[in-house]
């Protein structure tokens, strides 16, 4: 149980991580340089400070959209979990009788169990919520800076920021983005929402999910390749569902194989190989999705599409490494990150307007200026968004989860009493047949 909490404790902390380096990312975005850098190597000056955080191994701390993917790779990981563990369990004899199910202690109608299966009805209201009423708050908050605090742009502040300057503050643009699953092309009140869209997309779709991670048991590399096979044309398409959804589903076949995976962890943990293969998969998984920045002067085209693609295995890998070595698991669940994961959705979903707003008041050379009061008004907007509505929402979806799966039960008493009853009239039926 301790081992599960550590990595329960190190994915959390890796979420956090996730979401700090999306903030870095956008930062990074409000110096001009690096913004511009972002459109063209061209734009890109040997040694300097765009050329490093762009074009070099030290884009891993600024590389936000490829850690959304993590994030996608997470959510698969954490939400198939639950459902799996539960088709893994041993089902009742079949041939129990109705007094011994009487003997058994009654079980919360909102609580999944191993006879009756995952309790979906209480699944569904208690996502959406969980993800819903942060969403609305964080778009709460976004309208409220850009009314407050209207924003401008010059000629020194980069692409980025240009392109920020004038969200669309329609009821139909802000009635689109925050009800996640109608698609918004790109958001412009709070643009990390996005993602959210994909999060929503795959909560509804978990079921189907379970069930494919359940047969990828069965051959579990050839149903990984092919989940990978089909994000990679995704990219080459640019189709955004195919880019996007194997990643969540790829994290559920690594929960599925997670028992597989953790005994192979501790068969190889004495051999002399293990830990530099172990920091290898560690390392390459960041390398891996940012090979496209560092590739991208001599790729092109599908090539780089190609390059592109490989967001997907590269989170992948590293949801792998944090979760079944425990090596990086532990630096993971370390208090400072744990205590980031806590917040880490919050911080998602606050940060955006916040960053766009004082890298507008502070372009060009003073982009460090409004980067230190960004960072440090999105940590706090964070802290309170956490305790002001994540928190309380939380708890208001638990207590919609088992309303709905109490209504649930109680729709669904009357047709098991109906079956118990045909039951025993077809045993009398049967008694009086024999006699």
């Amino acid at each position: 149980m301790a081992d599960h909490n550590v990595r329960l404790r190190s994915l959390d902390g890796l979420r956090g991580v996730a979401a700090a380096i999306v903030l870095l990312h956008h930062l990074s975005m409000t110096i001009p340089s690096v913004s511009n850098g972002y459109d063209s190597p061209a734009n890109l000056v040997p040694f300097s400070l765009a050329w490093w955080l762009v074009a070099t191994p030290l884009k891993v701390f600024v590389a936000g959209p490829e850690f959304v993917l993590v994030f996608f790779v997470l959510s698969g990981f954490v939400l198939a979990l639950p459902p799996l563990k539960l088709r893994s369990r041993p089902r009742p004899a079949a041939g129990a009788t109705a007094a011994s199910k009487g003997s058994q202690p009654r079980e919360d109608p909102g609580a999944p169990n191993a006879s009756s299966g995952y309790d979906w009805w209480g699944y569904y209201p208690r996502r959406i919520l969980r993800l819903g009423i942060p969403v609305v708050a964080s778009m709460a908050l976004a309208c409220v800076v850009i009314t407050v605090f209207p924003h401008r742009s010059g000629a020194g502040d980069g692409s980025w920021l240009a392109r920020q300057a004038h969200p669309d503050t329609s009821a139909h643009n802000l009635w689109t983005e925050s009800l996640l699953i109608v698609d918004p092309s790109h958001p412009s009140v709070n643009p990390p929402l996005w993602s959210l869209t994909w999060e929503m997309w795959f909560s509804l779709l978990l079921p189907l999910v379970v069930l494919l991670a359940l047969w990828s048991r069965r051959m579990p590399l050839a149903s990984g390749a092919l989940l990978t096979g089909i994000s990679v044309y995704g990219y080459l398409a640019h189709i955004e569902a195919a880019q996007y959804l194997p990643a969540f589903a790829l994290g559920s076949l690594l929960g599925a194989n997670g028992d597989r995976i953790r005994a192979f962890v501790e068969r190889s943990r004495d051999h002399r190989a293990a830990t530099p293969v172990f920091v290898a998969i560690l390392v390459s998984g960041p390398l891996l999705s940012i090979c496209s920045w560092l590739l991208r002067p001599v790729v092109h085209g599908e090539g780089y599409d190609l390059t592109m693609a490989m967001r997907v295995p590269g989170a992948l890998l590293l949801v792998a490494a944090v979760a079944f070595w425990p090596a990086a698991g532990r630096i993971f669940a370390a208090r400072p990150f744990a205590a980031l994961g806590a917040i880490s959705f919050s911080l998602y979903l606050v940060h955006s307007p916040i960053v766009v707003l004082f890298g507008l008041d502070f372009t060009g050379s003073r982009w460090w200026i409004g980067a230190a009061f960004a960072l440090l008004t999105s940590f706090a907007l964070a802290i309170g968004m956490y305790l002001l509505v994540e928190r309380p929402s939380r708890r208001l979806a638990g207590w919609a989860g088992k309303r709905g799966a109490a209504m649930a039960a109680a729709l669904t008493r009357p047709m098991d009493v109906a079956a118990d009853l045909d039951a025993e009239r077809r045993l009398l039926v049967a008694e009086r047949v024999l006699a």
